[in-house]
């Protein structure tokens, strides 16, 4: 019988992708997950050092959101904040 995905199995691996991705384009960032705003699968705050420009962080983690719900029809929603 071919294993099958969850919907929990399914959120950890486009998590995990997600964070992944976002720590080898930013060295340095801290991410955790937040309760949600509405009605996301997952909600996460991305804490960055003041050196990097906020709107970058924000729309590679953007596009890394919007990638991973094409590939797990997952909506997950990015909160980018500074360090404080």
């Amino acid at each position: 019988m071919p294993a099958t995905n969850t919907p929990d199995k399914s959120l950890a691996e486009a998590v995990t992708s997600l964070v992944d991705s976002l720590h080898r384009k930013f060295p340095g960032v801290k991410i955790k997950s937040i309760p949600a705003y509405e009605d996301e699968d997952f909600t996460f705050e991305i804490i960055i050092p003041q050196g990097l420009a906020i709107d970058e962080v924000e729309k590679e983690s953007h596009l890394a959101c919007i990638k991973a719900e094409d590939e797990y029809d997952i909506f997950i929603l990015p909160n980018v904040i500074y360090e404080s």
